[in-house]
C-alpha cells in the first residue's frame, strides 16, 4: 500500500513538473459568425366581399357602415423598423346609374391590437379617393399588429336602387 501512494505521488509531480517545465505551444484561434437576415414586411387583409349594408332608396343622404374585416400587419424585418399601412377605394359602382364616390367613404381603424414589440397608431381617414395612411407602427423586432377597421359610405339622396360595388385596398410600406 506504501508503495503504491509513493508511486502515485511520484507520478502525479512528474506530471506537475512536466506541466510547469514545457511551453505550451501556441494555439490556433478559429473565427466563428452567423449571418441573420431579414425576414418581411406584409399585410393581409380580407378578401371575400363584406356587405356594408341594406337601405331603402331615400330623397334623403344617409349613411351605411360596417365592419371590413380583420386587416394584418407582420414585420419580420427585424431590429428596430417603422411602416405605414395605407388605404385606397374605388367609387361605389352600381348596375346603373351613378357611382358614389370614394370621397364619401370613411375608414376607422378602430382599437388595434399588438405584440409588446410594436406600437401602433390609427389615423382615421374620411375620404379613400387616394393613397391614404390609416395606421402606422414603430417595432422594435419581429412584431404583428391587427385592427377590424370600420367603412363608413355616404349615400347620397335619390341614388338609384342597386348593389353597389367597390375595391378596397391596402398596402404597407
Amino acid at each position: 500500500m506504501k508503495m503504491r501512494k509513493y508511486l502515485l505521488l511520484s507520478i502525479s509531480a512528474a506530471a506537475i513538473a512536466l506541466a510547469t517545465a514545457v511551453p505550451l505551444s501556441a494555439g490556433a484561434a478559429t473565427p466563428a459568425n452567423f449571418t441573420l437576415t431579414a425576414g418581411a414586411l406584409g399585410i393581409s387583409a380580407p378578401t371575400n366581399s363584406v356587405s356594408l349594408g341594406t337601405e331603402v332608396a331615400s330623397s334623403d343622404q344617409t349613411t351605411l357602415s360596417g365592419a371590413l374585416g380583420v386587416v394584418t400587419v407582420t414585420d419580420e424585418r427585424g431590429g428596430t423598423t417603422t411602416w405605414t399601412t395605407s388605404v385606397i377605394s374605388t367609387a361605389f359602382t352600381p348596375t346603373a346609374g351613378p357611382a358614389d364616390p370614394a370621397s364619401n367613404l370613411s375608414y376607422s381603424a378602430g382599437v388595434i391590437t399588438s405584440d409588446p414589440n410594436v406600437t401602433a397608431t390609427a389615423t382615421d381617414s374620411s375620404d379613400l379617393t387616394g393613397v391614404t395612411p390609416v395606421v402606422s407602427g414603430a417595432s422594435t423586432g419581429v412584431s404583428t399588429a391587427s385592427w377590424n377597421p370600420t367603412i363608413t359610405i355616404v349615400v347620397p339622396a335619390d341614388y338609384a336602387p342597386g348593389v353597389y360595388t367597390a375595391t378596397i385596398t391596402h398596402s404597407v410600406a
